[in-house]
């Protein structure tokens, strides 16, 4: 019995220690990054990242959840997203959203008018931002690279 309870205890610190960017349990891997002009990433769950300042409301420009990808400089944030679908789409009581494979989108926003523009396709995504101005050089970065 004392070697089950050393190997439980055992087992439970090495869950408890390891560093999976999905997280164990609630809680454990949800963040907010500060970007600019009171803009932060939100992360909080594996599927729900996204961009928004706090306290914002439904006439607020964000960019919502999967957020994987960003860059920013002020006032610039420009993002990838992997859309996302209801797991269940027949099934009122299940709203879990998850990965649509193969399905992305771009999206910039403006942190100081502010102003957004998205869902964008990779090619619509590289036409606005030269409409925009938005420095070449401005590359997007794992969502991971920002945790604090």
């Amino acid at each position: 019995m004392r070697n089950l309870a050393l190997a439980l205890v055992l087992l439970f610190t090495t869950i408890i220690g390891c560093d999976d960017p999905v997280g164990f349990g609630p809680g454990v891997h949800d963040f907010s990054a500060p970007l600019s002009n009171g803009y932060l990433i939100h992360r909080t769950s594996a599927h729900q990242i996204m961009v928004a300042p706090s306290g914002w409301n439904s006439s607020t420009p964000i960019i919502p959840a999967k957020v994987f990808e960003l860059g920013h400089d002020a006032p610039w944030v420009i993002a990838r997203q992997q859309q996302l679908r209801r797991r269940s789409p027949n099934d009122p009581n299940d709203t879990y959203q998850e990965p649509e494979p193969g399905a992305f989108s771009f999206w910039i926003l403006n942190t100081s008018t502010p102003g957004v523009w998205g869902p964008l396709t990779e090619q619509q995504f590289a036409a606005k931002r030269v409409e925009l101005r938005i420095d070449p050089a401005l590359q997007l970065r794992d969502v991971y690279d920002y945790r604090p």
